[in-house]
């Protein structure tokens, strides 16, 4: 099950929901992961998102023992290069979330706050999923379009499948999107995943969490 929330937007007839994937190091690219922003299309403000810097992914405060986004995928041959608002992408990447088994339950939640008067306030933006694996690969999730349908077809497993290796037919991400409201100022976005036994329902001790910082800033014309 898959579910968006957002009040101001959601019972809108032009509501595209997008996975926002900001994936940018200025030199060299490495990262991966999917963030869902449920995005006005139409009469709307064009924001872009700037990250804050170059590697791209923090670390969770609750998750500081850790390596990030590292400790759950090798991105060593994933390249991402930033040119002209878009995003493009090739090569491959290795699934290497440890402890968890490819029966397992994926949890995934994602976030969009904004930090004003001294803190970090949510924003009407997020997204749920109780089981990423059943929706990861089908074609009407909003995950496909934008994301799993360039993974080659015969290495669609899900991410708690580990060693697994995704190769990607090159693709391209627009960077700049249209909200309804004003968005302008300084983000992040927070994406946890969870894993839980099939049989016990019981969580898997290593979660999987990550932070990006950056500003949204409007499109000049």
């Amino acid at each position: 099950m898959f579910r968006l929330y957002n009040p101001k937007i959601e019972s809108s007839s032009s509501i595209e929901s997008i996975f926002f994937a900001m994936l940018i190091q200025r030199s060299k690219v490495l990262t991966f992961l999917g963030f869902l922003l449920p995005i006005a299309l139409v009469y709307g403000t064009l924001y872009e998102f700037i990250l804050d810097n170059d590697e791209v992914f923090d670390k969770c405060p609750d998750m500081l023992d850790g390596k990030g986004i590292h400790d759950y995928f090798d991105l060593t041959n994933l390249s991402i290069v930033y040119r002209e608002g878009r995003v493009f992408v090739s090569g491959s990447m290795t699934c290497k979330w440890e402890g968890v088994e490819p029966t397992d339950r994926i949890t995934i939640r994602s976030e969009l706050l904004k930090f004003q008067q001294g803190g970090w306030q949510p924003t009407p933006i997020s997204a749920y999923t109780d089981d990423f694996c059943a929706i990861q690969f089908a074609p009407t999730s909003i995950f496909f379009p934008v994301w799993s349908r360039h993974i080659i077809e015969w290495d669609r497993k899900c991410i708690n499948n580990y060693g697994h290796i995704y190769h990607y037919r090159p693709f391209a991400l627009n960077t700049k999107y249209s909200f309804s409201q004003n968005m302008e100022g300084r983000h992040k976005i927070v994406v946890r995943s969870v894993a839980y036994d099939d049989t016990s329902n019981r969580k898997r001790p290593k979660e999987f969490c990550v932070q990006i910082f950056g500003d949204l800033v409007k499109v000049k014309y």
